[in-house]
């Protein structure tokens, strides 16, 4: 049967995702006197503009001005806000708030059944670091000051983040800023520990994975401990670990590995191959079961391009197949693709000037904000199908029809209840 059209992004899908994060709970700090608007239709507003990635307040302005109608009921934006306004209220905004709602948005998603695994027999959360734009202040605890021997100093904001990688939609779990007297091997476990007791009730993941700068015995033990699984890419600095699959797996030519698949990639041949080993336990790592190397090799013309990658888990043999691993590290870097990556290029988040503000403390905030639109938009772009071509709309594209579904009057009105399963 033919596949017709979907669009995905519509104003009630936008709406009731927005709603999924009940911005209705933000405290309002400001003063009593001279109030005049609403505070959830002012962090609406900000949401709205995340969701139709806008470069600039001033935009954002422009969308309270131009909004739907009937959606300007149901969002409370009573009427165009300054953008002014609309920096103070970034500035009165507390963090944990604003992850508050990202996670009370992760968590109706998966209720309504959207983050369910599609390849792996299991949830996989893919735990990363990533930095912010530099700044010109460092005197915040979350703000790593940096002083190059060649240049003026800066601030550096850094976070963790987990993402769901595992589902059709790959969406921010969780993050949280890194200390600026640590790094992010230091602050991983805290961050991790957190990311646990926060979705403990539910099944969104069962294992997870870290790349090499947050692989350690400590991050492991606490993962395992918790009765997850954990894949840890591993590296020279993780020590006899390390050593010891490059002991059992290094030497291993390709007529000994359990699996070899031949893909081909943005022209060119990329071929996987796969050897594992079980290792029931190995000094402290008492956990461990299996060690798994992973070599990719790239060639294009009379250029060949060849590394490995080596993992250690506590995940026991059967779990998964040789296949199943391939799959699993293609989709450890979903997170990077489709996270780090649209953050950059849709809000501009590793720029030299950040967009919508730079306050140290606010920026945090509005990074919660921000995530929490990531996800609206992953999910809605997910959704979103077309005949002539089964892959996913670009990221660009998703934030114009969200700015156009916002924006038109003839779109199809929030009036009444939600659509169900929309």
């Amino acid at each position: 049967m033919r596949q017709l059209n979907r669009r995905g992004v519509t104003q009630i899908g936008i709406a009731r995702r927005v709603r999924d994060a009940g911005l209705g709970s933000f405290v309002d700090r400001r003063q009593p006197r001279g109030k005049r608007y609403v505070m959830e239709g002012l962090v609406t507003a900000l949401m709205l503009g995340c969701i139709a990635g806008l470069p600039s307040l001033r935009e954002v302005e422009a969308l309270t001005a131009d909004l739907n109608p009937r959606l300007r009921r149901k969002t409370k934006i009573t009427r165009r806000y300054s953008d002014t306004k609309l920096r103070d209220v970034i500035l009165g905004l507390d963090p944990e708030e604003t992850r508050a709602g990202l996670v009370r948005q992760v968590k109706a998603e998966h209720r309504r059944g959207g983050l369910e695994p599609e390849v792996l027999p299991f949830g996989l959360a893919a735990i990363d670091g990533k930095g912010h734009g530099k700044l010109d202040e460092w005197d915040h605890v979350s703000v790593q000051p940096v002083r190059p021997s060649n240049g003026p100093p800066y601030g550096l904001a850094r976070v963790h983040r987990a993402h769901l990688v595992s589902s059709r939609a790959c969406i921010c779990l969780d993050q949280r800023p890194i200390p600026g007297t640590t790094n992010e091997i230091g602050s991983v476990c805290s961050f991790t520990e957190r990311l646990i007791q926060t979705y403990k009730k539910t099944s969104i993941f069962e294992v997870l994975a870290t790349d090499a700068g947050n692989a350690s015995l400590e991050h492991a033990s606490l993962i395992h401990n918790h009765d997850l699984g954990y894949v840890l890419a591993i590296k020279q600095p993780a020590g006899e670990i390390h050593t010891e699959a490059l002991r059992q797996l290094g030497h291993l030519e390709a007529q000994h590995a359990e699996a070899s698949v031949v893909t081909h990639e943005k022209g060119a041949r990329v071929t996987h191959t796969v050897w594992r080993v079980t290792l029931p336990g190995f000094l402290n790592w008492t956990h461990c079961r299996q060690l798994v190397r992973i070599q990719r090799i790239v060639e294009k013309t009379s250029q060949v391009s060849s590394g490995d990658r080596y993992f250690v888990t506590n995940l026991s043999a059967g779990r998964l197949d040789a296949n199943g691993w391939m799959a699993l590290v293609r989709m450890y870097w979903r997170c990077e693709n489709e996270g780090h990556w649209t953050a950059d290029v849709i809000w501009k988040e590793d720029a030299k000037r950040i967009p919508w503000i730079r306050d140290p403390g606010a920026i945090y905030a509005l990074s919660n904000l921000r995530m929490t639109a990531l996800n609206v938009l992953a999910v809605l772009r997910r959704m979103t199908k077309r005949e002539y071509d089964s892959r996913s709309i670009p990221w660009k594209a998703v934030t114009r029809d969200a700015y156009v579904a916002l924006t038109d009057p003839r779109s199809l009105a929030c009036s009444g209840d939600f659509a169900p399963g929309v």
